[in-house]
């Protein structure tokens, strides 16, 4: 009986051990690698830390261990940047820890960037998009006054263009060392300025181009307020908004009116109620607005708060031409009209944007 019990106590004790185990994940795997590597520092808690900083920068960003392994493997110039443990073995590890310094200037001057951009945690649709950023300013030689300095400006203006039109075109999705490998050889070639021309050129024709046909342009319609990619497109669409200074996605007809009751108690005819209800939150509807002035708006019937803002005429026009607003009747009982014109515009001056980009 002893023999049997104590049979039965080791049977539940391998199970309990089973039971608990959690394997390492193939990033927890290679953070234990590149530790068992690294001579002088504690690569787990440099890169665990690191990762937390620049999580932080902003409004917040979420940033993984993976993105992290292979922006390192990527800045080094390893000729495989597979996500792999082969390409962990201890003579890179050595490099990284060598390069260490610099990987991590450059990845917290990137993130420093596209916060100036305006992105953050929501927006950014793909951390992989970062990496030929930081490769490019790391390639320039980390200039510290990259992001505020008014010689730098045309570069951040074709960095900001390329990561938005990227992002909208999806082109790290799937196997992102397909565009990864690419990229770096463009941006290796030719860092004086950010290679725009070059890597749309490189890229052309090929299944993650981010040149835009007319369709593509007329697929961007369909996100709206909340999805992940508006913030992108309007960014586009205001290119000259000092992004630094924080911007709201704001609802020029207040999304608060658009309930089946006050429409009901504004007289909207019951047709038109269900029309009203499918199109407040899409892009014709949607503008960039700095916080404060948005605050102000919010709530107010847009024709009132628009002529009591501006007064005078040119004021008013100058105010409309900038956020694609239609010259038509601006009373809520139009709202269908405002959506239809006002989509017309956008869309417009998307193709005008992206002119030298469409397939033709």
């Amino acid at each position: 009986m002893g023999t049997a019990q104590n049979t039965l106590n080791s049977v539940i004790s391998c199970l309990d051990i089973r039971v608990h185990f959690k394997p390492l994940s193939h990033s927890d795997l290679l953070l234990s690698i590149a530790s068992a590597n690294w001579k002088d520092k504690d690569a787990r808690e440099e890169i665990i830390k690191f990762v937390a900083e620049i999580e932080n920068i902003g409004n917040g960003f979420e940033f993984s261990k993976d993105f992290f392994l292979k922006t390192c493997l990527v800045l080094c110039d390893f000729t495989n940047i597979a996500f792999k443990v082969d390409n962990f073995n201890k003579a890179n590890m050595l490099t990284i820890e060598a390069q260490w310094e610099k990987i991590t200037q450059a990845l917290r001057l990137t993130v420093t960037l596209i916060d100036g951009f305006g992105y953050e945690r929501e927006t950014l649709t793909s951390n992989y998009a970062l990496i030929p950023i930081a490769y490019y300013l790391l390639k320039k030689g980390l200039p510290q006054n990259f992001v505020q300095s008014a010689s730098f400006q045309q570069d951040r203006e074709k960095i900001k263009k390329w990561l938005t039109l990227s992002l909208l075109k999806k082109a790290f999705g799937g196997t992102p060392d397909d565009v990864l490998r690419p990229l770096r050889q463009v941006i290796e070639k030719n860092h004086d300025t950010f290679p725009f021309e070059a890597i749309v050129n490189e890229f052309r024709g090929k299944p993650k181009s981010i040149t835009f046909s007319e369709d593509d342009i007329q697929t961007l319609f369909d996100n709206w307020y909340g999805n992940a990619y508006t913030f992108s497109i309007l960014a586009l669409l205001y290119p000259t908004l000092d992004f630094r200074n924080k911007f709201h996605v704001d609802h020029i007809f207040p999304k608060s009116l658009f309930t089946r009751r006050k429409l009901e108690k504004l007289a909207i005819s019951d047709d038109k109620i269900e029309i009203f209800i499918g199109e407040f939150n899409l892009l014709a509807n949607l503008q960039l607005m700095e916080g404060i002035p948005n605050i102000e708006k919010s709530n107010k019937d847009f024709k009132e708060w628009l002529f009591a803002t501006y007064p005078g005429l040119q004021a008013r026009h100058n105010f409309m031409e900038k956020n694609y607003i239609p010259d038509v009747d601006l009373s809520l009982e139009n709202f269908d009209v405002f959506i239809a014109e006002g989509s017309k515009l956008m869309k417009k001056n998307l193709s005008n944007l992206l002119k030298f980009q469409l397939i033709v």
